[in-house]
C-alpha cells in the first residue's frame, strides 16, 4: 500500500476529523472550568444560563444545549472519514 500524506484528500480528510472534535473538547472543557468554579464557591450551576446559582444543579446535556455545534461536528467528521477514504482509494 503506498500513499502519501501530501495527497490533499488525506489532509483535507484529517483535518476534518479532527478539528471538530478539539473545538467540542474545547467547549464542553470551558464549561467545565465554570462549573468547577462554582462548586468551589458551594453553589449549582444553571446549565441553560452559564451561572452560578444557589440551590440545586439541574443537568442538561452537552448535546441539548448545544444541537448544532454537536450535529455539525459529527457531519464534519464523517465526510473527513469519506474523503480520507477516497485519498487512500486513489493515487
Amino acid at each position: 500500500m503506498n500513499f502519501s500524506l501530501r495527497n490533499p484528500w488525506i489532509l483535507v480528510g484529517l483535518a476534518l476529523m479532527v478539528i471538530p472534535s478539539v473545538v467540542m473538547m474545547a467547549a464542553y472543557w470551558s464549561e467545565l472550568s465554570d462549573v468547577q468554579a462554582c462548586m468551589a464557591l458551594e453553589q449549582g450551576f444553571d446549565y441553560r444560563t452559564g451561572e452560578c446559582i444557589q440551590g440545586n444543579t439541574i443537568f442538561v446535556a452537552f448535546s441539548e444545549r448545544h444541537p448544532f455545534m454537536v450535529n455539525s461536528g459529527m457531519i464534519l467528521s464523517m465526510a473527513g472519514l469519506l474523503a480520507c477514504m477516497v485519498g487512500l482509494y486513489r493515487k
